[in-house]
């Protein structure tokens, strides 16, 4: 039987290899084996008063490769204002850079200068600052059968100018565990434990790319624009979940160029991941005009909303129950976590009730204990 023909994707290149009945010998052209690695800009300029600003600097990879993507480090950034302005970022962490919130200036237009740590510089087009209008609402809705929420975000300029919408998130849900363990072990002790280890925080950003139009209507109105879906099989909905929509007003070039990239980043997961040649954006190299270079940069005033749902919808699908009673010298030793205490009559010695970390300790989950400063 012939087989159908298999598409190997690279960064800017597309191949076809006819996949024929019979032994083949594998084909590893060197595009794919020794893919070169192109500068990723992620971030943009933020200029909102009371917002920072925050690029991200990266390395496509071969296609093929598992590992996380290659940060860039130690680059200078700078963004520069056709007005005389020059704000710098600072590194934050290695390939995050920062710009804390300034004022700026009416009317002006920005273009992103880097210089990586090799000598290599590239320069973004100027761009206009966008005022992008608030956020009216963002709701939800449960689904009929309870399985999970659809969130939803609505917005409207009343002077009918930005017509191009990106949106981003970030979410926080809470979580406790079916198990409460109020004891731990200490130098061969038995003491109370100081830090509630039954609830944590876990947090994640989107990598989606939502975007939005209104320029087929009369009115710059976006109404009930899809966000995101949440089951309720995720666990995030179990206690209380929260969720910080932020609003960007879009050139239409720069909304051309987030569709382009959603399509895309469909098939390859995100941003990070290779990219095809025809989605690069307004960011060139300057020693050499062809390399290639990913990312769009942008000025826009960053709008947000919070939204907190309480509805307890899912629960845990594993049983979780006690394991064992045990004496003192025996809890001492146990591996499983120590729930409570409970007086004997006549004796001395108290017995303990213990659990599975598993089933007790809300951090093995990836989350952490700390509750977040908007948390209410």
């Amino acid at each position: 039987m012939k087989k159908l023909p298999k598409l190997l994707y690279v960064p800017g290149l597309l191949l076809m290899s006819l996949l024929l009945h019979g032994c083949i010998e594998s084909f590893s052209p060197p595009e794919i084996t020794s893919a070169s690695s192109y500068l990723v800009v992620d971030g943009f300029l933020n200029t909102s008063s009371s917002g920072s600003s925050q690029i991200k600097l990266s390395r496509t990879q071969n296609v093929t490769d598992l590992t996380a993507p290659q940060v860039e480090p130690r680059a200078q950034i700078r963004v520069e204002g056709d007005k005389g302005s020059q704000l710098a970022f600072t590194e934050a962490q290695p390939g995050t850079y920062k710009l804390e919130p300034i004022a700026y200036r009416e009317g002006e237009k920005y273009r992103l200068h880097i210089r990586t740590s090799d000598g290599k510089e590239y320069l973004s087009d100027y761009v206009p600052a966008i005022q992008t209008p608030p956020i009216d609402s963002v709701t939800y809705r449960v689904q009929p059968d309870q399985s999970g929420v659809q969130i939803y975000v609505s917005t409207h300029d009343p002077l009918n100018t930005t017509r191009f919408y990106r949106w981003s998130f970030d979410e926080t849900w809470m979580y406790q565990m079916p198990l409460y363990s109020a004891f731990e072990v200490v130098n061969n002790e038995m003491k109370l434990r100081t830090e509630d280890i039954s609830t944590c925080w876990s947090h994640r950003s989107a990598s989606r790319i939502l975007v939005g139009s209104s320029i087929k209507l009369s009115e710059d109105i976006i109404q009930d624009a899809s966000v995101t879906y949440v089951p309720a099989s995720s666990g995030k909905l179990r206690v209380k979940y929260s969720i910080l929509v932020k609003q960007y007003g879009l050139s239409q070039e720069e909304y051309e160029y987030w569709t382009a990239l959603a399509k895309t980043t469909e098939s390859t997961g995100s941003l990070f991941d290779p990219q095809p040649a025809q989605v690069t954006g307004n960011i060139r190299c300057v020693s050499d005009p062809k390399e290639l270079v990913f990312g769009f940069f942008s000025a826009s005033k960053q709008q947000e909303q919070r939204l907190f749902i309480t509805e307890y919808l899912g629960r845990y699908v594993s049983a979780c129950e006690p394991t064992d009673t045990l004496a003192l010298a025996q809890a001492l030793q146990t591996l499983d976590l120590i729930l409570v205490e409970f007086p004997v009559p006549g004796s001395s010695q108290p017995l303990y009730i213990t659990g599975t970390a598993s089933c007790a300790d809300c951090r093995l989950e990836g989350g952490t204990t700390t509750k977040p400063e908007y948390w209410r």
